[in-house]
């Protein structure tokens, strides 16, 4: 059985051999993960460049750090190069009015053609893209959270409105991701604190559901998987997710729910997709805490079937968690992967 086979029957709770695997470099992986598409502003205004562009700077006045200009026309800083950054203005914070004449990004054809030759769909790995638009999230920079979380309530309409737009974006990148061999899409959105939603779960339901929804038949009539990463506590949503067409949660902070209680109330509906807790756990460096929180998680997924992927987070330099740490947990799950 390859890669590709095992995260399938996973998935699909089909009785898979063991736990998936997605770890960095030399370690074991059943994942290729690729790019979808590249996203351009219509104006043909350089996007993603870090600096003090005259053009962005004027429009941020005050702030010192680097800004650069998203393809949704938002305007990012960030005040070290250690960061991703954040929305400082958003292309429609000013007014709803500029709903009507707004340039959504645009595809980058060339770097599309690119990626089909790449052929993808000849890899004995499952394949995953992550793609660049969402549902939440580009509502929340486009807007500000502040004003997007009031707009949830005060301008459902334009909301729905923009939502229209950005999905349809999102429907055509899955179609061409397809087309060039990718299994699953992965989806950024980060919709909760650590405690509890940034909306109510009846917003969520009448307001955003619809639209994860639309993404899932998209994927499901082409045969791919739907995945959603995101950050905070979602539990009062997840089986709406479902319910919607999610297949696949990828969260970095499993115990903030805590892997049990996903596994006994989710692992038969759904599966997950999750390094060992980057923050109550692996930040401790803590090497019989790490072991036996690997060793925790893996194993109450394991009493019901297996619907775990683990993963390396992306970029663990940036949480502090050294290599000897990430290598504890890893071999504790390569070891009792095993169903």
């Amino acid at each position: 059985m390859n890669s590709k086979e095992l995260i399938r029957r996973i998935i699909e709770h089909d009785s898979p051999p063991r736990l998936g695997f997605d770890f960095l470099g030399n370690n074991p992986t059943d994942i290729l993960h690729v790019p979808s598409a590249v996203l351009n502003r219509p104006d043909g205004m350089p996007v993603e460049i870090w600096g003090r562009d005259p053009a962005l700077v004027s429009r941020v006045p005050g702030f010192g750090g680097e800004v650069k200009m998203t393809a949704m026309g938002n305007i990012f800083g960030r005040l070290t190069p250690k960061t991703m950054g954040e929305c400082i203005r958003g292309a429609l914070q000013d007014s709803w009015d500029l709903l009507e004449y707004f340039l959504f990004p645009v595809i980058n054809e060339d770097k599309d053609r690119e990626f089909e030759k790449l052929q993808w769909n000849r890899s004995d790995k499952f394949v995953i893209t992550w793609i660049p638009i969402s549902v939440w999230s580009p509502l929340r920079d486009t807007r500000l959270c502040d004003q997007a979380l009031m707009d949830t309530v005060a301008e459902t309409e334009n909301v729905k409105r923009f939502l229209e737009k950005t999905t349809d974006l999102a429907v055509e990148i899955i179609r061409r991701a397809h087309k060039n061999g990718v299994n699953a899409a992965m989806f950024g959105e980060d919709i909760g604190t650590q405690n509890d939603l940034f909306y109510s779960p009846e917003t969520f339901r009448s307001l955003f559901k619809p639209f994860y929804k639309k993404l899932a038949d998209e994927l499901h009539s082409r045969g791919m998987k739907y995945i959603v990463h995101c950050c905070g506590n979602i539990h009062k949503v997840m089986h709406d997710f479902i319910d919607a067409g999610v297949d696949v949660f990828q969260f970095d902070q499993i115990e903030l729910i805590g892997s049990k209680n996903l596994a006994d109330e989710f692992a038969n509906k759904t599966a997950f997709y999750c390094p060992v807790d980057i923050q109550k756990i692996m930040a401790t460096g803590d090497e019989k805490y790490i072991r036996e929180g690997a060793m925790d998680m893996i194993s109450h997924f394991k009493k019901h079937g297996g619907s775990l992927i683990v993963k390396d987070y992306p970029s663990w330099e940036d949480i502090d968690v050294l290599p000897e740490w990430q290598q504890w947990a890893r071999d504790v799950i390569i070891a009792n992967a095993d169903l």
